[in-house]
């Protein structure tokens, strides 16, 4: 067992409040394989951004049709 402080942990997540933890190495999987990505760059941010920025209006507009 390794003392030294340090853990890993992989998990897959679509939660912006777990891809903001300090320290956080985000990856994003496509067709072409895992690439690096900033949380700002991330759909699940910019999705919860624009929900907090006007709520109604993201429901509305995720209503529609």
């Amino acid at each position: 067992m390794d003392r030294s402080g340090v853990c890993q942990v992989i998990m897959a997540t679509h939660s912006p409040l777990l891809m903001a933890c300090p320290g956080a190495q985000l990856l994003a999987m496509s067709k072409y394989g895992l690439a690096p990505v900033t949380l700002d760059a991330t759909d699940h941010y910019r999705l919860m951004r624009e929900f907090c920025a006007d709520p109604k209006t993201f429901i509305d507009t995720m209503m529609e049709d």
